[in-house]
C-alpha cells in the first residue's frame, strides 16, 4: 500500500480543506467478529482540487461521504474542513459551505415542488433574500448548467434525468460552497449525458475554484475528472497518489484489477466527451487519454 502523503498535501496550500484521518466507522458495532466498515483512513481534498475516490459496492465509499457530511461520525479518527474538526464547525454554515451532489437526482428532488420553488428555497434559508433577487440568483444558477428559466415552471417528473442532474447542482451552487461531495452523480445516467455533466463539474470547478470529493466505481470518470485518486478495498485505503502514478504505476493488486476492468476501444458504447477513445495499448493507459 502507498501510505497518505499528509506532508505534502499540506505544503501545497497551508491547511487542505477536507482532511481525514485515520477515520474508522462500523455499522455493527455488537458484532465483535465484523469486518469494520472503515479502517484507518487517511487522504487529504486541497482547494479547487479534484480527489477521486474509488471503489466496488461495500467498499465504504458512501460511508465516506456520509461523514465528511456531517449525516454520521467517525468511531475513530478526525475529520477536519479548513483546520478544525467538523463537529467544532456552526452546522448551518457548514452544510452551506459543503454541499453534495447524489447518484439519483430525481430522489434528490421533491416531486410537489416546481424546479424554480425548490431552486429558490435554499436562499430564503440561507441569506433571507428578496424575491427578485432570488429570481436573479436562480436565472443565474441555471445558465450556469446550460439550462434556461423555463425550466423553473416544471415539476421534477417533466424534466430529464440529465437535466435534474443540473438542477441539483444549480441548488448546491446558489448556496455558495466550497466544497462538493458528488456521490456517484454520474452512474444512472446514460452515456452521453455522464459526458455531458462531467465537463460541466469539470468546467465549474476551473471557473469557480471548488474543491471535488468525486465518489465513484468507475475509474474512467475519475481518471477523466481528478488530479488524484484513492483506492477503497473493504473499507481501507489501498492506494492513492497523483492520477498518473495510480493508473500508469499502480503499486496494489486491487488497483491493478479495476484497471483490468476497464472496457476495451471496441467494447464501449461511447467516449467521454473532451477525451479520445479509449486506446488498444492497454486500460493504463487508456483511462488517461
Amino acid at each position: 500500500m502507498q501510505p497518505f502523503d499528509r506532508e505534502n498535501a499540506f505544503n501545497r496550500d497551508g491547511w487542505p480543506l477536507l482532511d481525514l484521518n485515520g477515520v474508522g466507522f462500523d455499522y455493527h458495532r455488537s458484532a465483535a467478529s465484523a469486518r469494520p466498515t472503515l479502517c484507518d483512513v487517511s487522504f487529504a481534498v486541497s482547494k479547487g482540487q479534484a480527489v477521486g475516490l474509488i471503489g466496488q459496492s461495500g467498499s465504504g465509499k458512501s460511508t465516506i461521504a456520509k461523514l465528511v457530511l456531517g449525516l454520521a461520525r467517525p468511531r475513530q479518527g478526525t475529520i477536519s474542513f479548513e483546520g478544525g474538526p467538523v463537529t467544532h464547525h456552526d452546522l448551518q454554515s457548514f452544510r452551506r459551505r459543503v454541499q453534495p451532489i447524489f447518484q439519483n437526482p430525481m430522489d434528490a428532488l421533491d416531486p410537489r415542488m416546481t424546479v424554480g420553488d425548490q431552486l429558490m428555497e435554499p436562499l430564503l434559508v440561507n441569506f433571507r433574500l428578496p424575491r427578485s433577487e432570488r429570481m436573479e440568483r436562480v436565472a443565474a444558477a441555471l445558465e450556469s448548467v446550460g439550462l434556461s428559466m423555463a425550466i423553473a415552471a416544471k415539476l421534477p417528473r417533466h424534466i430529464s434525468g440529465g437535466q435534474a442532474q443540473r438542477v441539483t447542482i444549480a441548488r448546491a451552487l446558489l448556496v455558495e460552497p466550497e466544497l462538493l461531495i458528488c456521490d456517484e452523480p454520474v452512474s444512472a445516467l446514460d452515456m452521453t449525458v455522464q459526458a455531458q455533466i462531467l465537463n460541466l463539474l469539470n468546467e465549474l470547478r476551473e471557473r469557480r475554484g471548488l474543491s471535488l470529493l468525486f465518489i465513484s466505481h468507475d475509474i474512467r470518470a475519475i481518471s477523466y475528472l481528478c488530479s488524484e485518486i484513492v483506492v477503497l478495498h473493504r473499507g481501507r485505503v489501498v492506494e492513492s497518489g497523483l492520477r498518473e502514478d495510480v493508473l500508469l504505476r499502480p503499486a496494489a493488486e486491487y488497483t491493478r484489477t479495476l484497471l483490468a476492468s476497464v472496457p476495451s476501444k471496441t467494447q464501449r458504447s461511447a467516449p467521454v466527451a473532451g477525451r479520445e477513445s479509449l486506446s488498444s495499448e492497454g486500460p493504463e493507459k487508456a483511462v488517461l487519454q
